[in-house]
């Protein structure tokens, strides 16, 4: 795989990701800020970003296939989850490398498998996915609904939360852990009678410890009210994952969902990590920003003819 490059004022440039028979993948807006990955020359900063990125998402958006009687398929041609919960950030085809004439049959057999269990579907066309694949799904009927910022930063210089009075933030224990599920689930508009469901699910992705998935709970207080969570990448990549972020409603604006995000970003520098990643609504986008945060590519999410 090779790299081209085109400058903008020594602070950035577009990594055009290549496959080995020269045919270009995708367009990447990557910082190269000095400083950033320490140890991981500029040059190899696009690709290693694409990869470790899309590896790091797939994983945790499958991870609630593990649910029993959830559907999982992953290998080297796609990834995809359909669960029987209807939340779109966990039903879909996720990361694919497939031929165009294989697109097709996949996005029939999603299609069907969402729609026996009455769940939306999504396709993601991440960075690393072949360029053939965007033109393959609208041929199929499956149309790119919007496109979701990848944002990264340096945690070279992250510091430890600091909270304000009355305001704690722990890392979550078997104990707490259907509080964060609480907080998440009700946090990003699932209704409260899928809540116990959720808890469930996030049990069988693995109770804290068991797994490399470390999860973050603000309270004020002593209720449980912002979440986070972070999942380190494919090992040597020095990229992790933040996910899962979110505040319940009455106490946003307060600086919580930053607070928390900070306490991942800390945790996630002290296990040597050094860039994080995540994939923010348009509403996090200048919260994220302030945090050090910066748009470095976009992901396609393409919907079937019913969802859209």
């Amino acid at each position: 795989m090779t790299v081209a490059y085109q400058a903008r004022g020594g602070c950035q440039a577009d990594g055009f990701l290549e496959l080995p028979d020269g045919t270009p993948q995708i367009a990447l807006t990557v910082l190269l800020v000095p400083g950033n990955m320490p140890g991981v020359a500029a040059e190899k900063l696009p690709e290693r970003l694409a990869h470790a990125h899309d590896a790091n998402f797939a994983d945790f958006s499958t991870s609630h296939g593990r649910h029993p009687g959830s559907h999982l398929h992953r290998d080297a041609a796609f990834d995809r989850a359909i669960i029987d919960l209807p939340a779109p950030g966990y039903n879909g085809v996720f990361r694919s490398r497939l031929a165009p004439r294989e697109v097709a049959a996949v996005a029939t057999e999603t299609r069907e498998l969402a729609a026996a269990r009455a769940v939306p579907a999504a396709w993601y066309v991440t960075p690393t996915t072949p360029p053939s694949t965007a033109p393959a799904l609208g041929a199929a009927g499956w149309a790119r609904s919007r496109q979701m910022p990848i944002m990264a930063a340096d945690l070279c210089d992250t510091a430890p939360p600091a909270p304000p009075p009355e305001v704690s933030v722990e890392e979550v224990t078997a104990e707490s852990l259907a509080h964060w599920s609480r907080v998440v689930a009700v946090a990003f508009g699932c209704p409260e009678e899928y809540v116990h469901k959720t808890a469930a699910y996030d049990r069988d992705v693995g109770l804290p410890g068991e797994t490399p998935l470390r999860r973050f709970l603000s309270r004020a207080g002593g209720e449980p009210v912002a979440a986070s969570a972070l999942l380190p990448g494919p090992a040597g990549s020095g990229l992790v994952g933040i996910f899962c972020v979110g505040t319940l409603e009455p106490f946003r604006g307060r600086g919580l969902g930053a607070l928390v995000t900070r306490a991942a970003m800390h945790a996630a520098a002290a296990g040597g990590s050094k860039v994080a990643v995540l994939q923010p609504s348009e509403l996090g986008l200048p919260v994220y920003r302030r945090l050090g945060f910066e748009v470095v590519g976009h992901i396609g999410v393409h919907l079937p003819p019913d969802d859209r």
